[in-house]
């Protein structure tokens, strides 16, 4: 099955369980949303796809790479689990900026529970804890490779037992002790019946997913500041030709972006294409073009038309 069979269309809805009468079957299945928050790059998106078992958050080495909240959807024997990937917790200094954060807030009223993410850089004395309403929240420490025993011991013992429901210590990019998170979430997690089809990975439909790829390849492919002043839409897709815009806040930034004879953005393109081919399961011609939208980053309404803003 190719991934795209597994998101949602561009305007579908979820899955309507209006038509069924009796409720009481669902008595024993869980299903709930759980947010995972906390600092830039402490690998909250590596671990969403690792529990979902599908690359659907894009992952890079630099920070801020998770600009929208992003479900994954794990489901197994009729349970089922809303992950939300959101971006890192930091201090906003644009519109742009503002819109990440306020998407960890909506991710956080959202959830019936949340994991909190830290790895081996985190002081865990300067941790800032956000306001949870009384759910449950689950300290995760990740990149135990990382870590030396003693400083792992010493990390553990400094969780606040008051504010944590419990700990696990995993890598999620090794797969060490992931699978001890699931099963203990469904402790803690609603009984109902599961809100989106059993072969569902994501609520976001295709066109985000290209965006996210393209957008992906800008972040390995250029350094400084060009990949925080990018922003990528798909203007048209008929079938399988796809039309993207690629904006930048400047003109020397257009010209970063192309490359001397356009084989900068040519690689972008070519990298891009292949995981796209691989979500809509064909091949796919691109047309690809860069605008200048000047400081986009600090107009609300751009931001809000480029979908940083739910």
């Amino acid at each position: 099955m190719s991934l795209c069979e597994n998101i949602f269309e561009d305007g579908a809805n979820p899955l309507s369980l209006d038509f069924i009468s009796d409720r009481n079957i669902f008595a024993y299945m869980k299903t709930g949303y759980v947010s995972i928050i906390g600092e830039p790059n402490v690998g909250k998106s590596t671990l969403v796809n690792r529990l979902v078992g599908s690359n659907l958050s894009i992952v890079t080495n630099k920070p801020q790479t998770t600009r929208n909240r992003i479900a994954g959807i794990w489901t197994e024997n009729s349970n089922q689990i809303i992950f939300l990937d959101t971006p890192g917790q930091f201090k906003p200094g644009n519109e742009m900026e503002k819109a990440m954060q306020n998407q960890i807030k909506n991710a956080i009223d959202d959830a019936d529970l949340m994991l909190f993410m830290i790895d081996h850089r985190t002081n865990t004395e300067e941790i800032e804890l956000p306001s949870t309403n009384g759910k449950p929240v689950f300290m995760i420490i990740n990149k135990i490779d990382l870590f030396s025993e003693k400083d792992l011991n010493k990390t553990v013992n400094n969780i606040d037992k008051k504010y944590f429901t419990g700990v696990f210590t995993i890598s999620a990019l090794r797969g060490d002790n992931v699978e001890e998170i699931i099963p203990r979430l469904l402790d803690y997690l609603p009984e109902g019946p599961p809100l989106y089809p059993e072969d569902y990975l994501s609520d976001r439909p295709e066109r985000f997913f290209i965006e996210e790829f393209v957008r992906e390849q800008i972040l390995q492919e250029y350094s400084q500041e060009i990949p925080y002043s990018s922003a990528v839409k798909v203007e048209n897709m008929d079938g399988n030709r796809i039309n993207i815009k690629i904006f930048v806040e400047r003109e020397s930034q257009k010209g970063i972006i192309i490359g001397k004879g356009g084989k900068k953005l040519k690689k972008v393109v070519s990298e891009a294409r292949k995981k796209i081919e691989e979500l809509i399961g064909k091949k796919v011609y691109m047309t690809t073009w860069v605008a200048v939208k000047k400081n986009w980053r600090k107009e609300k309404a751009e931001v809000k038309r480029l979908g940083y803003y739910e």
